[in-house]
């Protein structure tokens, strides 16, 4: 290897540590991990809401689902962007993806299908259930949510592992005619709204975080979850199993912030004399309410310029390991 192509492979190998250290990436990784951050204030349903533009979205990657019977024709990669926010009581997705048309289903048309999107939960913690639907042992709870219709709450993977006795008491039917089913009405706790504009869909839902059913998963401030998403075009001749879909993703959701408060107590003493001889003393006791509040300090030296001076050290390591061995060889540079 001629010694100025070796210096180039080792100037760019330190580059490339450096900019890592620095946290600039030159290869976009898959986001497994999402904060669902707290807001104080009532979660909108409207998707043009302000909010939606100042909220950080996540890029998720699509495959066409090629997994199981019936499957996508469609191999394209695609994506979605999706946000969750939360304010204790209840909890709000925003997805958008592109599509250049817009598909409702209806009319009496054949061979017309909606365009639709879900998210997919783990019903109990543990082992995360097989990625198309769960199974019996592992179920999963979907919401679905489809161009005309809006959002349906249902439960996949249970199908068949549930006698009639036990699967009437969760509300469903005591024969199952589908791995995939409607949860009962008390169940359906989402509300959707969507808008199609300039070739983008873009859908909010929104759910109490709290839940009354066995097969719905409690999300209270503060749990972790896993989701997953799906993606259906209707153009594309998909609905049920030929879809695209994502990997697990892991979501937090944050805690709610809570202010610290001290309270101070202060006595005050009032001497008052009468006409008599005589003193009487009272006392008033004056309580003072006061707010403090707790602040952090974030410390002078962040993640980012530590792991640059990481990535410079190990540069430069790099660059004196490569010099002794250019010497070694006796390939003395110019």
């Amino acid at each position: 290897m001629k010694t100025r192509t070796f210096m180039i492979l080792v100037i760019l190998m330190a580059a490339s540590i450096t900019l890592t250290g620095m946290g600039v990436s030159l290869v976009t990784a898959q986001v497994t991990e999402i904060k669902a951050p707290y807001i104080q204030e009532a979660l909108p349903l409207n998707p043009k809401d302000p909010l939606w533009g100042e909220v950080e979205l996540t890029q998720v990657p699509l495959v066409a689902q090629l997994l199981a019977y019936p499957m996508s024709l469609d191999t394209t990669p695609r994506s979605l962007k999706f946000a969750i926010v939360h304010n204790g009581t209840h909890m709000a997705f925003y997805i958008e993806w592109d599509d250049q048309t817009m598909d409702v289903e209806g009319g009496g048309e054949l061979n017309k299908f909606s365009d639709a999107v879900a998210i997919q939960f783990p019903v109990q913690e543990g082992e995360l259930p097989y990625i198309c639907m769960g199974d019996t042992a592992n179920p999963v709870n979907i919401v679905m949510w489809k161009a005309g219709i809006g959002a349906e709450n249902l439960v996949a993977g249970s199908a068949y592992g549930r006698d009639a006795k036990e699967r009437e008491a969760l509300g469903l039917q005591q024969v199952p005619t589908s791995p995939i089913e409607m949860l009962p009405e008390d169940a359906q706790i989402w509300k959707s709204q969507a808008v199609y504009e300039d070739g983008k869909w873009r859908v909010v839902l929104i759910r109490p975080t709290g839940s009354t059913h066995p097969l719905v998963p409690d999300l209270r401030p503060g749990d972790s979850t896993s989701i997953a998403f799906a993606r259906w075009e209707g153009s594309k001749y998909e609905r049920g199993g030929a879809k695209s879909t994502s990997g697990w993703y892991t979501v937090k959701l944050e805690q709610i912030a809570v202010e610290a408060v001290e309270t101070v107590t202060q006595t005050q003493t009032v001497t008052t004399t009468q006409t008599t001889t005589e003193t009487v003393t009272q006392t008033q006791t004056q309580v003072t309410t006061e707010t403090v509040t707790v602040t952090e300090t974030t410390p002078a030296v962040t993640g980012a310029v530590k792991g640059a001076l990481v990535g410079l050290v190990i540069a430069l390591i790099a660059a004196i390991l490569a010099l002794a061995l250019l010497y070694r060889r006796g390939m003395r540079p110019s």
